[in-house]
């Protein structure tokens, strides 16, 4: 009798049914292809290899206080982004996708170190695992309130903080068709696990104060309601809706095969998700805003949702613009 290959995601997802299950607080760490999760009980977790801090759970480990941290990009250069771009616009011609979100990691000189980083950034999510990257993420993936409320908040969208920039996002339809298409595509996704699923708010604005000016997102709220006995499927729930809909496009699958072509290499934990369940409930995000360690080299992953109606030079530039630390305003 054949034996079925082992499956992280799979193992990682029911090891997880079992903590929530139990109602044993956990932090979790999901790779964009789903290869290296991570699980940490609440009570094993060392603040030498994982911190994090979430909306109603400060880090309190204590702060090191070192020099203000500042980074300094390399241009990604229009020769290395154009062929990979050019190969999604192809794809999309095809009608092998709606929407595809690519990305690349720009070459930085940081002066600090990943935990600097993490101590200094201002975010909503922030994540550091050590030696590896540091998450100062603005996006949440899924909520999950004790009574199984689920709620998805995809960011699609984003310029510079000015009545131009505001003007752009509201009103192009580039932007507005693709934040439709990621819209629809996580309405789909949550309606695999909960009932009732709709959009709740659609499109409001966000103001992210950064180390390189100020930034404005657009994001919508759609949600639903899971089964009374959500916690012993936890892991199960999360895995059928990953990778994120918001960092990889519509239709799923094909969307996945294009970008992964076009990318070359896989994202690793860029674009994954972290999440902690508290006994109760939980709260996850996207790990965008993205510095990742290689050695002694660092690298800031960024990118951007293509569609037909895409010119290139502006999809440069939105993921020039995100190579910034978040600050406090």
């Amino acid at each position: 009798m054949a034996v079925a290959p082992f499956n992280p995601l799979i193992d990682w997802s029911l090891r997880l049914n079992a903590l929530s299950g139990n109602g044993m607080p956990c932090f979790f760490l999901v790779d964009f292809e789903g290869r290296h999760p991570r699980l940490w009980p609440l009570q094993t977790l060392s603040s030498s290899e994982v911190r994090f801090s979430f909306p109603g759970r400060p880090d309190v480990a204590p702060s090191r206080c070192g020099p203000p941290v500042n980074l300094q990009a390399a241009d990604l250069s229009e020769g290395e982004f154009l062929p990979a771009f050019q190969q999604v616009q192809a794809g999309l011609q095809r009608g092998d996708s709606f929407l595809a979100n690519l990305t690349f990691p720009t070459p930085l000189t940081l002066h600090g170190d990943l935990a600097d980083v993490y101590e200094q950034s201002a975010a909503k999510y922030r994540v550091l695992l050590t030696d590896r990257f540091v998450s100062f993420s603005p996006e949440t993936f899924v909520t999950i309130s004790p009574s199984g409320y689920i709620e998805s908040r995809p960011m699609k969208g984003t310029a510079a903080d000015s009545a131009a920039g505001r003007a752009f996002l509201l009103n192009s339809p580039k932007e507005i068709a693709e934040h439709a298409t990621i819209v629809d595509l996580i309405r789909n996704d949550l309606s695999q696990v909960a009932r009732g699923v709709r959009v709740i708010d659609y499109r409001y604005l966000r103001s992210v104060t950064t180390t390189a000016g100020g930034l404005v997102q657009t994001s919508s709220k759609v949600g639903g309601q899971l089964p009374a006995d959500w916690r012993g499927r936890l892991g199960t729930i999360l895995s059928t809706l990953l990778p994120a809909g918001s960092v990889t496009g519509a239709p799923k699958a094909a969307t996945l095969r294009l970008i992964r072509a076009a990318e070359g290499s896989d994202r690793g934990y860029y674009c994954g998700i972290a999440g902690y369940f508290d006994g109760e409930s939980v709260d996850t995000c996207v790990l965008i805003r993205f510095i990742e360690q290689g050695g002694d080299r660092y690298f800031f992953r960024s990118g951007g949702g293509i569609t037909a109606q895409s010119d290139w030079q502006e999809e440069l530039q939105e993921l020039r613009s995100k190579v910034r630390i978040p600050v406090h305003g």
